[in-house]
């Protein structure tokens, strides 16, 4: 079987969307950007151990690496001269967005796996004590019911866009 016609899908951009979630998709929208920074946040900080660990090609890695790197959630650290070998830890913008994670994994613990089946907990550095993370209001430390939100118009939401109140509820 020949194929003649094969359609190549070129990836969208949402950089300058006027939108966070889409923005924040543009770098945490493909799986492997998500799966590279949960290596980072559990302590694996190797190319090599990466490639293990997600079972990815080493072209794959690299893109998904450099562009990270490039957007500032991770930094590349130097660990070895001659051949050159690099680390990637988390920056403060890593940190950032492996607080999104967090909430993929506490979705992941409620509808994927039975109570106490859980693969992987959390655990405060401190103590040592396990945590169960929420969301929570910064101004009142309530946790957040998604039910009672609802969006709106920020402070850049663009002027040339009209839209009544009712879209938004």
């Amino acid at each position: 079987m020949q194929l003649t016609n094969i359609v190549t899908m070129e990836r969208m951009t949402f950089s300058d969307a006027p939108c966070s979630i889409a923005r924040s998709l543009d770098v945490l929208g493909d799986w492997w950007n998500p799966l590279i920074l949960r290596e980072c946040l559990y302590g694996v900080h190797r190319f090599k151990d990466m490639q293990h660990w997600l079972g990815i090609g080493r072209n794959i890695i690299t893109r998904r690496l450099s562009l990270l790197v490039e957007q500032g959630l991770l930094d590349k650290r130097q660990y070895q001269e001659k051949p050159d070998r690099y680390e990637y830890h988390l920056t403060e913008k890593g940190y950032d967005a492996a607080l999104v994670l967090v909430a993929v994994m506490t979705f992941g613990e409620k509808w994927y796996f039975e109570r106490g089946q859980e693969p992987i907990q959390l655990y405060d550095r401190d103590t040592g004590i396990s945590v169960s993370p929420v969301i929570v209001d910064a101004d009142t430390g309530k946790p957040i019911d998604i039910r009672r939100l609802y969006a709106g118009p920020g402070p850049s939401f663009p002027e040339d866009i009209e839209i009544g109140k009712e879209w938004f509820s």
